[in-house]
């Protein structure tokens, strides 16, 4: 990348958008809490980027095109008064990408992509990823986007192309896996032929930029690891399972396995900032056991300070061995219910409670520091009733193994059922009602004022009302039990509770007033913006439940330096902010 104090220059700029593009204007709509579900460390403008963008990065700088990362959502978080059209002027590159990112940022990445067109009427925009594959058709219809890159991997697709536009040329037509628009507007297609079975996405993620990133509780320095692609399993509500993998990308062979050097490789680039580092691994529950454990020789042996692994089964006697010596060694479980029936039709059901009960006395004798246990709303059969068992059963089992570092988590499915994922492509089936079908339908949800209204199902079992009001008496119910168990300090506990309160009531005046009149209030805009202004100036997850400053995560903005980002600030007219009580999220 080529600086200056007015510009950055790059061939191609790869740009994550704010779920709602214009998301700090919104009075409108509540950013409500756990309308995210806050199971990570972001907030519900979901400013993390898809970690495939580093793979573009590397994959392209190879063969000498500079790639940059510009994670807009992230800077307009941190930076209130930041101008976005400001700073995309400050951006020149022949090439912008956008992502759509599990339909998270659906709304945010056609905004910012009209933007982008208007600031630079000549630059191609492109996406892809998962979800711009499923909507390719619908995707490649709107004015904003030039061309649609199909496919899991894009590497070589991405990279033929950026070397195009850069020499000036538009031939297109034999690059594969695109849908692109002629001057005529008319949209061709070049097939969907780029599917490598081997050494797919094949590039080594260097960790580098975040080695000197601030190391505290609040930010939890952590990178992430994929050592794979696809999936060995098939999950029915999830977009990446073996059978959406295999009907989204055309393909039979649904995982496969990253080279363990680069792996390794990856692991090195954090240097000894490792120390302070630690890892969310995901996708350990497809490896072979002999890949994962080669894969724990290589993190104890960069010393990293802490490793957080799912695992699909209970994990066995040797394979805990070697993570709990291997580093600080987290195991995450996500039974999704306690219920063995609704399990099993959520994918999972491959252990009892009972059988892992028995099994995390051995984990933790084996060094694992802590056990979280992941359930899920949204369901096949679960009812408001057995929701509430499974809260009875999370309080048990913190009961049991008090002080043993056992630790329940509760979250909704939200805002979308994966599209592309069995419980979306045939919902009937099992039990299911998709309200949103096609990309538009996704988008306009994104800026419903009710969160449940934005959610795109609801299940025979669950309405959508019922999904959002069940959500939060269950929480509330196991974060009550945390603070009176000591899991939770009290104080951290009742902040949650109040802010769990204080956000029902709000969504309840919302619903009245639409419901009355039509219309929100403007007293109950001024409410509504104050809220959401004070859950948007922090991050928080259900794990670590404290208000985090924005900075120090992997996916913050390491690109564009202060010194722009000073010139290319506008004061923003603010209304005075009524007050709140509890913690707002």
């Amino acid at each position: 990348m080529s600086t200056s104090s007015r510009t950055l220059r790059a061939d191609l700029f790869l740009l994550h958008a704010p779920s709602v593009y214009d998301f700090r204007e919104r009075d409108d709509l509540l950013f409500a809490y756990l309308s995210d579900s806050d199971s990570v460390n972001v907030t519900s403008i979901y400013e993390m980027y898809p970690i495939g963008f580093f793979s573009l990065k590397e994959h392209l700088r190879k063969h000498d095109l500079s790639v940059e990362i510009v994670n807009v959502a992230a800077l307009m978080l941190k930076h209130p008064e930041l101008d976005v059209d400001q700073l995309l002027g400050r951006l020149e590159a022949p090439v912008f990408g956008l992502d759509l990112h599990w339909m998270a940022q659906c709304h945010g990445t056609i905004e910012l992509a009209k933007r982008i067109k208007v600031v630079h009427p000549d630059a191609v925009i492109i996406c892809g990823g998962i979800s711009a594959t499923f909507y390719a058709e619908e995707l490649i219809q709107y004015p904003e986007i030039d061309i649609v890159v199909q496919g899991y991997d894009t590497l070589e697709p991405v990279r033929r192309l950026v070397e195009t536009i850069k020499s000036g040329a538009r031939r297109l037509v034999d690059i594969p896996n695109l849908l692109y628009k002629r001057r005529t507007q008319s949209v061709e297609r070049t097939g969907f032929s780029h599917k490598p079975a081997t050494n797919y996405n094949d590039a080594t993620v260097d960790w580098s930029y975040y080695r000197d990133a601030v190391d505290d509780v609040a930010t939890t320095k952590l990178i992430m690891t994929l050592p794979n692609t696809g999936c060995a399993y098939d999950c029915p509500w999830c977009g990446g399972s073996r059978s959406a993998y295999r009907n989204i990308m055309g393909v039979k062979k649904t995982l496969i396995s990253k080279n363990h050097s680069r792996i390794v490789d990856e692991l090195k680039s954090m240097g000894p900032a490792a120390a302070s580092t630690g890892i969310y691994a995901l996708q350990c529950y497809s490896e072979t056991r002999p890949r994962f454990h080669e894969y724990l020789d290589a993190v104890k042996e960069s010393g990293y300070r802490q490793l957080f692994v799912e695992q699909f089964h209970l994990t066995p006697d040797e394979t805990l061995k070697k993570l709990g010596a291997s580093s600080q060694s987290y195991i995450m479980l996500s039974p999704e219910s306690h219920d063995p029936v609704i399990s099993k039709l959520a994918g999972r059901g491959t252990y009892t409670m009972e059988e892992m009960e028995a099994w995390i006395p051995r984990a933790l004798d084996a060094g694992i520091a802590g056990v979280m246990v992941w359930f899920f709303i949204g369901m096949p059969q679960q009812t408001p009733q057995s929701i509430s068992d499974t809260v009875d059963y999370s309080i048990r089992l913190m009961e049991k193994f008090q002080g043993q570092r056992v630790l329940p988590l509760l979250c909704p499915m939200v805002p979308f059922l994966d599209p592309g994922s069995r419980f979306f492509v045939e919902p009937e089936q099992h039990g299911y009602r998709i309200f949103h079908r096609t990309l538009e339908e996704h988008r306009q949800a994104m800026v419903e004022p009710l969160w449940h209204r934005r959610l795109n199902y609801e299940t025979r079992w669950l309405s959508r009302k019922q999904l959002q009001d069940t959500t939060y008496s269950a929480v509330a119910a196991l974060v009550r039990a945390k603070g009176q168990a000591g899991i939770l300090p009290r104080a951290i506990s009742q902040s949650i509770l109040t802010a769990i309160s204080d956000t029902q009531a709000l969504l309840a005046d919302m619903e009245r007033a639409i419901t009355l009149d039509g219309a929100l209030p403007s007293s109950l805009r001024d409410v509504i913006r104050a809220y959401n202004r004070r859950v948007l100036s922090y991050s928080s997850d259900q794990i670590i439940p404290i208000q985090r400053p924005f900075g120090g995560r992997w996916f913050d903005d390491f690109t564009v330096p202060p010194e722009l980002l000073a010139q290319v600030m506008s004061p923003r007219q603010q209304a005075p902010m009524p007050a709140l009580t509890g913690s707002g999220g």
